[in-house]
Formats: structure tokens, C-alpha cells, sequence
């Protein structure tokens, strides 16, 4: 799917700021008593949850404190292992009772065997389906009617832009007024010319920044409903001819996402805005720039038509069929997904999204944020959560995507034509998939 632009560095930064603290539960619980507690239907014993870290130890704190006689034992594993892992413990018919899933790994789990189909009794998840994004229930839900997982939280994207910058080259500074002279992608690279310094300073920080952008806002789908390649269509073109335009004027950096170099741009300035998940907040504030704050403003990505609206992740959570705690897991990932306590302090740390709609309504969702100079970002989030469609889902978008990448960088930095590029990735990708 599109809008997986930050889902590896997402998933280090959340290793690296919660791994520690989730890693206190791991372990058993030796009273096999409790161990037992659960498999009758009833909530109690011990569950052991894997995922890779984006879970808080206070969360299954509150979790335990609501369920006596329950522990939550947690397993972390590196995020770029974490899938193959999974998907191999399902093939042995082993595994947690409880996986975190994340949104460009769906298409591996989703309407296969191995995870519990929640629309089923006991649980008839449906009756949730209307307090979930609309984005992230079409994630879990397939043609047959089943639900593998939960939806857990969303990536509504934005522009993240330093006002400092801004103010200093003579641009608006206010979100409004940044989105209108930023309106289309036209605009983007006239208006965002004006922050570049060449070598030394660029208006956004990676040439797929726009094109996902551009394809995700446009509905577009690395495959068709049929399993077919769908990379060399004119939308993809045109996408791919934004970034070829912004690079070509000297407005992309030359840094590779999730490096260090990168890193560096967001504490130092040298990229003045970025087109990414809300969560991207919480790397600013906890990891990439915390000196920063009253530095950052958020408005709607620019838009050459249609919504400006698209994602830029998400995470899954649901329940193994070889667990032999069903009724505790099933209380767990609606705890997760649905509870105040286990929602607000996700968003509160690290700025993770609600998929649970109701949450989006709590005075702890809906704060000005000194960090943004008082602004109310998800004024911009939630009117973007409301318009994310989700695309078809292939198990091959994530070598679709990595091979696009490539012919990007290939078009950019070799002056490919992108007509012959992009037809030499459909050719590519239609042999490895088919």
C-alpha cells in the first residue's frame, strides 16, 4: 500500500523509546494455575503478546490492574524481522496468543489461516465496525466477511513545516495560510523554492515523499483487484514527474531516509518541510528534535485535485488461532484499541493516531501543543482521517514499492526517461509476482 514512506523508521523509533520498558514483562508467570485461567472462557492467566515495541509497559500495567489474576508477557523483535518471524510461526502452528500487525504487512495475514476470524462468535467484532476509522476497517475486513485483527491506530499525513524557515524566506507562517499558498503540488515547487539554498538547504527530504503522496492521495494501488502490476500508468507517471521537477530545481536533499544525515535535518533545519504520518510528531518531539519546540507547524499536504488526504501508517492487533487464552486476548486487543487508558497515553508519548473514532472526541486528543506553537494539529488529522481510503493490498507492495523506488532514483540520477522506467518496473514486478 502507499504511505509506507516512514514505516521502518517508525518502528525503530519505537523500539528504541519503549523497547526497554516492554522489556521488563517479558518472561512467565510460574504459577501454572494462572497459566490455565482463560482457556474456559473466562479472563485470567497469562498472555504473551508479540510485537515490536510499540506498546507501552504502563498500558499492560492498567491492563493487569483491570483484570486481577492476568499477566501480559511481551515479546519485541526488530521491526525488519518481525513479519518473517510471525509468518513462519504460523506456518509451524506456533506463536503468541496476541501479534501486533503493521499496515504493509496486512496483505500477509489478512484472509489467511492462522489468525481468528473476530466477525465469528464469541466475538462479532461487527458490531464495532462503525467506531473504527472507516480507513482502518476496510483494512481488516475481506471479501468473506471476516475480521483477522483490530484496528489500532492510523497515520493520517501531513505537512510538518518549520516556521522558522518560513518566516525567514518572507512565506506565511499560520497553517491556513501555509496551506493556501501551498495549495496544489504546482504550488509547492514554486512557493517552496524559496527555502532552498543549494547544498546547503531543501524544501523536502526525499523524492518518494511526493510520489507517495501524489499516488496515495490519488486512491492508487500498486495491483489491481486481480493481482496485476499496476506501476506505469499515467497517474504513476505524473507522480513520479513532481518529484523529477522538485529534484531538478534542487528542492529534494540528498540524504537517505531513516540515515543519520536524515536525522540530522530535522534538529538542524536543512529540510524545511515534510510530507508524513501525524506520528511523526512523537520522533520529532522524543528522538530527531526535541530542541525544536514552537518551531513546527502542520497543515494539509498540497493537492493537485481531489482530497489532499492520504496515509502514512497504521498498526493491526489481533488473536492467534493456536492461543489457549482466547477469552483474555479478546479483551486485551479491545483494552488496546478501544480503552482511554490504553489509547491516551499511546497518543500522549509517541502520537499515535486512534483508529477507535469515539477516542477522537477526548479533550486529550483536541490540545493546543506548544511544540507546534499552540496550534491543535489534529484539526488538520482529523479532517484527513476522515477522507483515507484504503487501496487494494497485494503481498508483493512491498517489493512493488522498493523496485519503484528505485527507478525514481534511477529516473533522478541517471535521466531515465519515466515512461521507459516505470514499464521496465511493471515488467519487473508482474515476473516476481506472477
Amino acid at each position: 500500500m502507499f504511505g509506507t514512506h516512514n514505516a521502518l523508521s517508525r518502528r525503530r523509533f519505537l523500539t528504541a523509546s519503549a523497547g526497554l520498558g516492554a522489556a521488563a514483562l517479558i518472561g512467565g508467570c510460574s504459577n501454572d494455575t494462572a497459566a490455565d485461567a482463560g482457556a474456559d472462557g473466562e479472563v485470567g492467566g497469562e498472555l504473551t503478546v508479540w510485537t515490536w515495541a510499540d506498546l507501552f509497559e504502563e498500558t499492560f500495567k492498567i491492563f493487569e490492574e483491570k483484570n486481577p489474576g492476568t499477566t501480559v508477557n511481551v515479546e519485541i523483535f526488530a521491526g525488519d524481522e518481525y513479519a518473517t518471524k510471525l509468518l513462519s510461526s504460523l506456518s509451524a502452528g506456533a506463536g503468541p496468543d496476541v501479534a501486533m500487525i503493521e499496515i504493509t504487512n496486512v496483505a500477509n495475514f489478512k484472509g489467511k489461516p492462522g489468525f481468528v476470524d473476530l466477525a465469528a462468535e464469541p466475538y462479532d467484532a461487527g458490531q464495532f465496525a462503525d467506531q473504527y476509522a472507516d480507513f482502518g476497517w476496510g483494512y481488516v475486513l475481506d471479501d468473506e466477511g471476516k475480521v483477522f485483527a483490530l484496528p489500532k491506530n492510523t497515520g493520517p499525513a501531513g505537512m510538518f513545516y518549520r516556521r522558522d524557515i518560513f518566516e525567514e524566506v518572507g512565506l506565511p507562517t499560520e497553517p491556513d495560510q501555509v496551506n493556501e499558498a501551498f495549495k496544489t503540488w504546482d504550488d509547492f515547487l514554486a512557493e517552496g523554492a524559496k527555502v532552498a539554498i543549494p547544498d546547503e538547504r531543501w524544501l523536502v527530504d526525499t523524492p518518494m515523499a511526493i510520489v507517495q503522496a501524489i499516488i496515495g492521495q490519488g486512491g492508487l494501488s500498486y495491483f489491481n483487484e486481480a493481482g496485476e502490476p499496476q506501476l506505469n500508468t499515467p497517474e504513476m507517471a505524473e507522480a513520479v514527474e513532481y518529484a523529477k521537477r522538485a529534484h531538478d530545481a534542487g528542492l529534494i536533499s540528498p540524504f537517505e531516509i531513516w540515515s543519520q544525515e536524515w536525522g540530522a535535518t530535522v534538529q538542524n533545519g536543512t529540510v524545511a518541510a515534510y510530507l508524513i504520518g501525524n506520528w511523526f510528531g512523537g520522533n520529532v518531539k522524543n528522538l530527531y528534535g526535541p530542541d525544536t519546540a514552537g518551531l513546527w507547524g502542520v497543515t494539509f499536504p498540497p493537492a493537485s485535485g481531489g482530497t489532499p488526504a492520504f496515509n502514512s501508517g497504521g498498526d493491526f492487533i489481533g488473536i492467534l488461532e493456536t492461543s489457549q487464552n482466547k477469552a483474555t486476548a479478546w479483551e486485551f486487543i479491545k483494552f488496546v484499541t478501544q480503552d482511554t487508558d490504553s489509547l491516551r497515553p499511546m497518543y500522549q508519548e509517541i502520537d499515535l493516531y486512534p483508529a477507535w473514532q469515539p477516542a477522537l472526541e477526548e479533550d486529550w486528543m483536541n490540545q493546543p501543543d506548544d511544540f507546534y506553537a499552540g496550534q491543535n494539529v489534529n484539526e488538520v488529522f482529523a479532517a484527513v482521517s476522515e477522507e483515507m481510503k484504503p487501496p487494494i493490498t497485494n503481498e508483493n507492495d512491498v517489493d512493488a514499492r522498493d523496485t519503484l523506488t528505485d527507478a525514481v532514483n534511477e529516473v533522478l540520477r541517471k535521466g531515465t526517461d519515466i515512461q521507459s522506467a516505470l514499464d521496465a518496473v511493471q515488467e519487473r514486478v508482474a515476473g516476481r509476482a506472477g
